[in-house]
């Protein structure tokens, strides 16, 4: 057991907390200012959406509307009647792009079918609001109900507002303000616009009665168990109605009227809400935690960047009017405390916690841990609930976050202390609490902003025995226990495809075994599927639709994986108001933190702060603790003027989930098994008989701290990678064969030449012993094993034949530039009669890269933007060189292992290399030497 901290609980830790009505409905009235009335940057549902905003009265230089890039996009407004128009204004969008309006036509038609051009420009730039110039377009009383802007070729349409002119009540006024408006198309920038004037907008009275409402509706079902909350709540909808009746009286038109009947309305809610059953609970746990000084989905759990006067909090009493406020970290230095859970039996809190340097974030060399001090990471601490034995679990500079209750007694969390080794195994000797090298994201970073790796590990409830059971080589987040036992969990996964959608949901098993992806592996929107939690009594999970590059928050969805497991058809928006971050825009307020009390029922925390991009400002203030419902209810329970409150859980306790025996065998030390039913499963369009064998890629961790250095290939985000070698595949499609434990690898299906016929474009591990099953290749999740024999099983496993020279480790001079030099450099050299495309060494990779259209530059970033792999497009297939070979190009004959080199070589992203540094580039080597036993042709493949 690790030592127990000084200090604990003392009187002055516990406050009392007024809760007053004031501060309710000033709570009710931001939320309807930003849930209903708000103009935050939330992406357009439908193209009059988006379209609003050229006719909404706001020039600022800034498109109102934003077409895809279409042949003749096209933007009206319906004046809603005709008027005779005397003048059109247009104000442009005033920035570089500002020309792409400069031969915007103008047309008008009397009922939206038939349309006369009015007006052509000359194709010189116009702006606006930036030089007090817009487009003046004199019409001399034209008679239109409808008026068009569109382009006459192929390009976005984008406006900053619309003005038409015409006569209206004796006056010559705008009429196109706030009238009905549509365009082409919409795009990744279309946005959403209010309707009406913001003088208009009324309190949401109507839609206020209808959500209390519907909560009190779903609770009745539980008036049998408890009479008298059924009989208050039957009493709190007779007052629903009664106001709804009067927001129906010719009083209500007055504003002021509509106000104090909406707060009515939401305090009525409020009583019902707090009669909910499934709030039987005294307490509640949270933290108070400021934003990071860099605010990032992977920077955010970095000690350096924390923020002073966090700690962790219990609120008793949560549901009075005057509850207490306890903190239990009072002991522990100014810092930031995220992210607890609490034990099943609800007496002990697992939290992580780093104390705050105020100049530490400045330091030019963070690489350097000597700089940093070693309670500057986070760690992992356990208290009682009443604040006692409050002590540290985690020692070292590592960042350790996240740290979740196993069933079996044992903690499962995050930490950078995953190393920079290729092969890693649950081994307790591989974990130190000495400093080491960190591995690091591959597209970000650098000495000042080091973005190093944390991944799943696992330690016993003393903090002793700690051990990785997770090899992957990127981001792992937020890992939770589900009703099964199973880990779920989020991880950044993005081999050869491009870098930031791609934080979908993973589980797996506490030893590490099992994993697999649950959703949005393929999914571009949302970009990050974080903080998921099992809905109790449901197959459904919650999760908060994230940034990429911001903080955790957003949007809380749904997700019911039997719909499913990518893209919206498995997901309900709980929280429609808020638009997906980034993805979709940058929403003015954001929710965070679900904890599930049912399918219907969550405790959350919602900030009525803007979410900011990681170049933009959080304010400290931040998020406060709420209670919302699958109504639309939002109900606040607590919130600090000065800091954000965080992580609301019940203190209660709670089911423990069975505790899931291992699959890991400890004596089968560095190897396991992998059977694949059918390869074809999951690709139709590949016939039968065509895949020969299954190439094996393995891929080391990014060992250079600085973003996209070194370039290993035409992403310069390319993964380090190294050719295991293949596995035979039988005529059924099955294969049965033996895999080096704790390395990530990826699969490609091989034709009988040798070429991918698809790749896989994630990462999958082994631990050592395990036996791991697939049905096929891309296969969907809702698929069933085949009840058939499987031809491979009838064989041992078989070994892995590796590669020619330069597969392991990838390096082109030594796999590709030797085919060249045999064949091709006596004629493509500078002074050779093929001198204008050079093959000599040092020019001949930028050569091959870019020959032929599409060339097989064009094709890697074809695929890497597209991010998946479609069957029977390998590049090596595709590639311009590989047919002008099979054609038959003079006297060059290739043999049978410089084909296997070039191809091996294409299909792997026409890479340079596959390692960061010569280290990495020896321990490769090593590797090799060290799996001798699960390969064949060793003295072959010797380097």
């Amino acid at each position: 057991m690790q030592p127990v901290l000084a200090g604990g609980p003392s009187q002055r830790d516990e406050i009392q907390v007024t809760i007053t009505r004031q501060d309710l409905e000033r709570d009710y009235l931001r939320q309807v200012e930003l849930r209903e009335w708000s103009t935050a940057a939330q992406q357009a549902r439908t193209t009059a959406d988006d379209a609003r905003g050229a006719c909404d009265g706001i020039k600022d230089g800034k498109w109102g509307f934003h077409t895809e890039r279409e042949s003749r996009p096209w933007w009206q407004v319906d004046l809603g009647r005709q008027y005779l128009v005397e003048s059109i204004v247009v104000y442009n969008r005033c920035d570089t792009v500002a020309s792409r309006s400069a031969r915007l036509q103008v047309l008008i038609s009397p009922d939206g079918g038939q349309w006369t051009q009015v007006y052509q420009h000359d194709g010189s730039v116009f702006y606006g609001f930036t030089d007090g110039r817009p487009l003046r377009i004199t019409l001399n009383k034209l008679p239109a109900r409808f008026v068009r802007a569109q382009l006459p070729d192929t390009e976005y349409l984008h406006l900053d507002e619309v003005e038409v002119y015409a006569e209206e009540n004796g006056e010559v006024r705008n009429v196109a303000l706030y009238k009905a408006a549509d365009q082409s198309s919409l795009s990744m920038w279309s946005r959403w616009h209010p309707e009406g004037a913001p003088h208009a907008r009324c309190y949401p009275v109507q839609k206020t009665v209808e959500r209390g409402l519907a909560l009190a509706e779903e609770l009745l079902q539980f008036a049998s168990l408890d009479p008298e909350a059924g009989r208050i709540i039957g009493e709190e909808m007779e007052k629903l109605r009664q106001i709804a009746a009067e927001a129906r009286s010719p009083e209500a038109a007055d504003q002021n009227v509509t106000r104090e009947l909406y707060l009515r309305a939401c305090l009525v809610s409020r009583r019902i809400a707090l009669l909910n059953p499934l709030l039987n609970f005294e307490s509640l746990v949270f933290v108070k935690r400021k934003p990071p000084v860099f605010h990032h989905m992977s920077d955010q759990h970095y000690g350096w960047w924390c923020r002073p006067d966090g700690g962790l909090y219990i609120l008793e009493g949560w549901k009075s009017e005057a509850p207490r406020l306890r903190c239990l970290t009072s002991s522990l230095p100014s810092g930031s405390v995220i992210r607890p859970d609490i034990s099943y039996d609800g007496k002990r809190i697992l939290f992580t916690y780093a104390r705050y340097y105020p100049e530490l974030h400045k330091h030019p060399n963070k690489l350097d841990k000597n700089n940093i001090p070693e309670d500057a990471f986070y760690h992992v601490y356990e208290v009682n609930v009443d604040g006692t034995e409050l002590r540290r679990l985690t020692y070292g500079k590592f960042d350790d976050i996240d740290a979740r209750y196993l069933p079996d007694g044992r903690i499962v969390f995050l930490s950078t202390r995953r190393g920079v080794a290729t092969q890693v195994l649950p081994d307790v000797n591989q974990v130190t609490t000495a400093p080491q090298p960190d591995c690091y994201v591959r597209c970000g970073g650098g000495p000042e902003r080091p973005v190093a790796i944390y991944t799943l590990h696992v330690m016993n409830g003393d903090g002793s025995n700690i051990r990785p059971i997770s090899a992957f080589e990127s981001f792992e987040w937020h890992p939770c226990v589900d009703f099964s036992g199973r880990i779920l969990y989020a991880r950044w996964d993005y081999v050869d495809r491009h870098n930031q959608p791609f934080m979908g949901l993973w589980s797996t098993l506490p030893d590490g075994t099992g994993v697999q992806a649950v959703y949005g592996n393929f999914t571009w929107n949302p970009l990050s599927v974080f903080e998921a939690r099992p809905v109790p009594g449901s197959h459904k999970i919650v999760f908060t639709a994230s940034a990429h590059h911001s903080i955790t928050g957003g949007s809380l969805v749904l997700l019911d994986p039997r719909r499913g497991t990518d893209d919206e058809a498995p997901l309900t928006r709980l929280t429609p108001e808020v638009c997906f971050p980034e993805s979709e825009g940058w929403p003015a307020h954001y929710y965070a933190n679900p904890y599930p009390l049912s399918e219907k029922f969550f405790l959350v925390s919602w900030s009525d702060k803007p979410l900011a991009d990681h170049g933009g400002q959080m304010d400290d203030a931040g998020p406060g603790l709420y209670l919302y419902d699958a109504f639309g209810n939002l109900h606040l329970i607590y919130q600090d003027p000065e800091i954000g409150c965080e992580c609301p859980l019940p203190l209660a306790p709670r089911p423990r989930p069975p505790a899931v025996a291992s699959e890991s065998q400890a004596l089968a030390r560095d190897t396991a098994t992998c059977v694949i039913a059918d390869v074809y499963a999951g690709m139709p369009t590949v016939a039968r008989a065509a895949v020969k064998k299954l190439r094996i890629v393995g891929l080391p961790v990014k060992t250079h701290p600085t973003m996209n250095y070194p370039e290993l290939g035409l992403t310069h985000e390319d993964p380090g990678k190294f050719v295991l070698g293949t596995v035979p595949v039988e005529p059924d499609g099955s294969a049965y064969f033996r895999v080096p434990a704790g390395i990530s690898v990826f699969f490609q299906a091989l034709d009988e030449r040798g070429m991918a016929l698809r790749t896989m474009r994630s990462a999958v591990y082994f631990q050592p012993g395990q036996t791991a099953s697939c049905i096929g290749c891309h296969e969907s999740r809702q698929m069933a094993p085949p009840s058939k024999t499987i031809a491979a099983l009838r064989k041992e496993p078989q070994p892995i034949q590796p590669g020619p020279v330069g597969s392991w480790p990838l390096d082109y001079n030594e796999l590709v530039q030797p085919v060249l030099d045999r064949h091709c450099v006596r004629c493509h050299n500078p002074s050779g009669e093929g001198k204008n495309w050079d093959l000599s060494a040092g020019q001949s990779w930028e050569t091959l890269v870019r020959y032929g259209k599409p060339s097989l530059a064009d094709l890697v970033l074809e695929g890497y933007r597209r991010g998946r792999s479609l069957p029977g497009e390998g590049l090596a297939a595709r590639a311009p060189l590989i047919s002008l070979l099979v054609k038959g190009h003079y006297q060059v004959a290739l043999q049978a292992e410089d084909w296997e080199r070039l191809i091996i070589w294409m299909d792997l992203y026409g890479q340079k290399r596959g390692y960061f540094d010569d280290r990495q580039y020896q321990e490769l080597v090593n590797l090799r030497e060290q799996l001798r036993g699960v390969l064949v042709g060793m003295a072959d493949a010797a380097p």
